[in-house]
């Protein structure tokens, strides 16, 4: 069979490319080879090696030759937006200068998600290219059509894939059985499992292109399930919606979620219409019948598009915009095109036969949607940037939280947030005010090397001064250590302003040993843990102090408990409550009065 060899010859030329560069980048990230490790070169690598394969995959309905350049150019366009990904990372102070921070592939946050919302631009902008010929236009139908077979195409190689490993486990385990581990050793190389999946995925693609049928008679059915259901969540959307009139919206906006589950629900909906109507072939008066059944559930949607924007410019207005509210008002502003499109569409079908509202409203949509990622994941209107700068405007507001702000700064504003953590941290106030508490913080957030190795994180476990003089750290509380945040930037140094120290001590007569590894300039945060050795033989948090204590004098803060740690001027008394016994088994008793202070 002339057509099986070409065609799945093209997918495994394709798939060995994508195996050899899959391969190339674990080994790398396992080695930690540099410059491969670079987020400036490992995210744009990583780019190029999904989104080649995936464009040539999902754009089987152009010609061979337009197929591949439609692969190179959308390699380069993803790989370009993976290097503007990989430059804007998070970075570390040096110098004054915002340097590339030691990243390591680990941080999968940095480039799981861009890539998955890219590959769903790409999804609908893909079958454009390839059904796209000179002086012929894209119709709705065909590119709806292509989107459903490259959807069912992508799912059945994932079948393929699923079933392979899974016969593969388990003749590995029947082998076990017999004492012949040769099988799971060979799964667990990775030269063996990463190459071997690809390759089967790209086989299992080559076998859905082939046998096309199988997807088309899929997506009918598909549809036809959608028809089903779609009334029935149009019912619930339109009694969830009158419900308002009974209750209001605010039991609904103090969640705290409500433009999450209000968006989720009405792309829900919206999937289903649209499957529900592709697959619509009854007669005319079922259409009609169906039309107004789609009447219906727009018009519950346009309030439930409303009130999510709603929500969200309540929560942009308390606490300022964020990476995840930017991409949820796009979100919003995509729905409320759509909702509006079928609203228009459905007006038509109760009135008249025939609508190119539908058509419209999908292609406008998904024009928005395209454009849209390309612009925030590309760089003109990145997330990250422009939340950064929402959250600096905030800093005259008298109820900021400055921790929380120093946070967002640190985890989720990239290099933005590095420059403007720095800028923090050069401020200057008096000692307690609210300048000098959220400089304190940037600079302890700009001292946090996350990605350090872990030989230098135990260097610093193994350098700092443990108190009393004469005890020794066990070696697995130092392991434990090792991957403990507050560990980040600590300095053995006693007299420097990021000292930090570990302190043994004993909260009860015949209680356990415990450690407490306490920083000097822990402005604000969580407190000191006490961590302990469990009956299991295991290290982990048994414990914590609290600084802030249950008086109003002055409250103890950090530095002062270092000091008096290393000055041994701390003694231990016994609390005020006492315990209740009943048959032998104790009581814990806490008391929320505040204790005496004289």
């Amino acid at each position: 069979m002339p057509g099986f060899d070409r065609i799945n010859s093209l997918h495994l030329m394709v798939g060995s490319f994508q195996a050899v560069l899959a391969y190339g980048l674990y080994e790398a990230a396992e080695q930690a080879v540099w410059p491969a490790t670079h987020a400036a070169a490992f995210i744009p690598l990583f780019m190029l090696m999904l989104f080649f394969p995936f464009a040539f995959y999902c754009a089987s309905q152009a010609l061979t030759v337009r197929r591949w350049l439609i692969s190179f150019a959308i390699a380069l366009l993803a790989a370009a937006v993976g290097l503007y990904q990989g430059l804007t990372v998070s970075g570390l102070a040096s110098n004054g200068a915002v340097l590339q921070a030691d990243w390591s592939p680990s941080n999968l946050e940095d480039y799981l998600m861009p890539a998955l919302i890219l590959g769903l631009a790409l999804f609908l902008l893909l079958p454009a290219l390839a059904l796209y010929q000179r002086g012929a236009r894209v119709t709705h139908a065909r590119w709806m059509q292509a989107l459903q077979q490259n959807a069912q195409l992508l799912m059945q190689a994932a079948l393929v894939l699923g079933l392979f490993w899974a016969v593969l486990m388990s003749a590995s385990a029947l082998f076990g059985l017999i004492g012949l581990e040769f099988l799971q050793e060979l799964i667990e190389r990775s030269w063996f499992s990463i190459p071997l999946s690809v390759l089967v995925f790209s086989h299992g693609v080559s076998l859905a292109v082939r046998h096309h049928g199988v997807s088309d008679y899929l997506s009918d059915r598909a549809g036809r399930l959608c028809g089903w259901l779609f009334p029935l969540a149009v019912l619930l959307s339109v009694g969830f919606v009158l419900s308002w009139l009974m209750q209001g919206v605010g039991t609904l906006l103090a969640t705290g979620h409500a433009a999450n589950l209000l968006l989720w629900f009405v792309t829900l909906n919206l999937l289903l219409l649209i499957l529900s109507v592709q697959a619509g072939d009854g007669p005319r008066s079922s259409r009609r019948w169906f039309g107004w059944v789609m009447l219906a559930g727009a018009l519950s949607l346009l309030p439930m598009v409303a009130v999510a924007g709603y929500a969200l410019g309540l929560r942009v207005e308390q606490y300022g915009l964020t990476p995840a509210r930017i991409w949820a008002i796009f979100v919003n502003l995509v729905l409320a095109v759509m909702v509006l499109g079928y609203l228009l569409h459905a007006l038509r079908v109760v009135s008249s036969p025939g609508s190119p509202w539908l058509r419209i409203t999908s292609g406008y949509a998904a024009a928005l949607v395209v454009l849209g990622i390309l612009l925030m994941l590309g760089g003109p209107l990145d997330p990250r940037r422009i939340s950064v700068g929402s959250q600096m405007a905030r800093l005259a507001e008298p109820e900021l939280d400055n921790a929380a702000l120093v946070r967002f700064l640190a985890r989720d504003g990239g290099r933005f947030g590095t420059v403007a953590l720095l800028q923090l941290a050069k401020q200057t106030g008096e000692p307690g005010s609210a300048v000098a508490v959220r400089a304190a913080l940037a600079r302890d957030a700009l001292e946090r090397t996350d990605g350090s190795s872990g030989e230098a994180l135990l260097a610093i476990v193994e350098g700092l001064p443990v108190f009393p003089a004469d005890v020794a750290l066990p070696q697995g509380l130092q392991e434990k250590l090792v991957d403990y945040p507050v560990l980040a930037g600590c300095s053995a140094d006693l007299t420097a302003r990021n000292a930090c120290l570990i302190w043994q001590l004993q909260l009860s007569d015949h209680g356990p040993v415990q450690y407490l590894l306490l920083k000097r300039n822990a402005a604000s945060g969580p407190h000191p843990v006490l961590w302990r050795l469990s009956a299991d033989g295991k290290w982990g948090q048994g414990g914590s102090i609290d600084l802030q204590g249950d008086c109003d004098t002055e409250q103890l803060g950090a530095a002062q408990l270092f000091d008096a740690v290393v000055a041994g001027q701390v003694e231990q008394v016994p609390k005020p409550n006492r315990d209740l016994v009943v048959n032998g088994k104790r009581i814990h008793t806490v008391l929320w009065e505040q204790f005496d202070c004289d």
